[in-house]
């Protein structure tokens, strides 16, 4: 399948991209360590869950109809992907198997500024597929820009103090910042890669900015189903929507709870029945389905504009 060839082709890329490495046994080891986690090293992940690193691809290809000129692209968000999960795991410090918990988090912070470079780097392969330096420079500076927003985005959710009471606005524009803004980057620049007209520009950015938010919410239904939101005390959308809209006893339950006031083990079957008592979970749901519809939108406005979207509705089920 399709799928399995262009996650081949580019763990081929990202192979000869750490080429240089090899000669450092350890950095290369945990590089690929970092990858492996992933399933993205050598085009092995799961087509179905490890299409995301392809999205810049496959918008490149739907409008111009080739796919091998973006695999630079696609290796260097595959290795940002990467970096910010090394990050995450110094930040959050919840994971045994991580890179940080292994080897502590100096080695792990270097882990990640190594790939951050890399990434850098692996955006000027593109000259070798003959795109102009002006593009290059263009796409190099949307990266930046987009994940300079990313940064601002996690800066404002670290800095959150326990406690305190955060709206949905806010959640929304932190969660675009630190999430969604990844997505609406890649379809920025697969489409700066094929195209210079602005509209299609425009309109493609907000199917990845839509598809993000969708995807966000998503995550954020399946961390309270799955408990693990709950565990970690996350104030996701679900549960500010069910702060908002309970009586004083399940408010104080849930205040409780999230604000981190007690070190006992958060009751998961009590804690789901309230977010499905306040209508939390579906509202959550309708929010999600709500985006996702708006990205659709945008998919059939880029068709009447020639786009072939097939293979970005898959972002879509």
């Amino acid at each position: 399948m399709w799928q399995e060839r262009h996650l081949k082709l580019l763990g081929e890329e990202i192979e000869d991209i750490l080429a240089p490495l090899s000669e450092i046994a350890g950095l290369s080891d945990l590089i690929k360590q970092s990858l492996i986690q992933s399933g993205q090293e050598s085009g092995t992940a799961s087509t179905k869950d490890n299409l995301w690193p392809l999205l810049p691809l496959l918008v490149y290809e739907a409008i111009s109809g080739q796919y091998k000129h973006a695999l630079p692209v696609a290796a260097a968000f595959q290795l940002l992907k990467n970096a910010a999960e090394v990050l995450d795991d110094i930040e959050d410090a919840d994971s045994s198997t991580s890179i940080s918990a292994k080897y502590g988090s100096a080695i792990a912070t270097n882990v990640a500024t190594t790939l951050i470079i890399l990434a850098e780097k692996t955006i000027t392969r593109l000259n070798k597929r003959r795109v102009k330096d002006q593009s290059v420079i263009r796409i190099m500076d949307a990266i930046n820009s987009f994940y300079t927003t990313t940064c601002i985005g996690q800066h404002l959710d670290l800095s959150s103090v326990p406690g305190d009471d955060i709206s949905e606005d806010k959640y929304l524009k932190i969660a675009y910042m630190k999430s969604a803004s990844t997505a609406e980057c890649a379809c920025c620049v697969g489409t700066l890669l094929a195209t210079p007209e602005q509209k299609l520009i425009k309109i493609l950015s907000t199917f990845g900015y839509n598809l993000g938010m969708a995807s966000q919410i998503a995550n954020d239904i399946q961390g309270v189903l799955q408990g693990n939101d709950i565990i970690k005390r996350k104030i996701t959308l679900p549960i500010i929507f069910a702060l908002n809209q309970t009586d004083s006893q399940k408010h104080d339950i849930l205040k409780r709870t999230f604000d981190n006031s007690t070190e006992s083990t958060p009751d998961l079957t009590q804690l789901k029945e309230l977010l499905f008592q306040t209508g939390a979970i579906n509202y959550a749901t309708v929010k999600m389905e709500l985006y996702r519809q708006l990205a659709q939108d945008s998919l059939a406005e880029a068709e009447k504009g020639g786009v072939n979207i097939k293979r970005l509705k898959l972002f879509l089920k």
